[in-house]
């Protein structure tokens, strides 16, 4: 079975739940993180196996079945968490939607490259873990709220290399 077919057959929005929970926020991520993973991973090598040998173009269709069932619910709920948190001063983000995309990049990293591999992600449970975690953490680390740091003569400090 492919992504989309199991995707399919899930109930109506798997991540309705992890949008509702409540708790610190690097522990609420950190459960979004695991649902991403378990699905990018789960079945990442037959998709990858299926992009190689499918024609180039799918039908539209097809194309707006598999965003609809895929990323669009996952996208739907992070950016409802992400805009909470931004409202609540947790998070600065300008562009949701960009942040969305760049936690699920950042999530999905390993298990797409290891289908690029032709392997299955099947790392022990602890790097999986550590993999997700330091991932989290450098979401966290770019979207948190930066202090103005001021110098004596008043000047927004600059890091250096700008």
């Amino acid at each position: 079975a492919t992504t989309l077919e199991a995707l399919a057959h899930q109930s109506p929005n798997p991540w309705e739940a992890l949008l509702n929970m409540r708790g610190p926020l690097p522990v609420r991520l950190l459960a979004i993180a695991d649902a991403v993973v378990r699905m990018a991973a789960s079945n990442a090598l037959g998709d990858a196996a299926y992009g190689l040998v499918r024609p180039p173009a799918l039908p539209s269709q097809i194309r707006e079945e598999m965003w609809t069932l895929g990323f669009e619910r996952y996208d739907t709920t992070m950016r409802a968490v992400l805009a909470r948190e931004v409202e609540q001063g947790s998070l600065v983000i300008d562009n949701l939607p960009d942040a969305s995309v760049h936690f699920f990049g950042l999530m999905t990293g390993m298990p797409a490259n290891a289908a690029l591999r032709g392997d299955t992600w099947q790392a022990p449970a602890a790097t999986q873990h550590g993999y997700v975690a330091s991932a989290v953490a450098l979401f966290l680390r770019a979207y948190r709220p930066q202090p103005l740091v001021v110098t004596a003569e008043g000047k927004r400090e600059v890091p250096s290399g700008f």
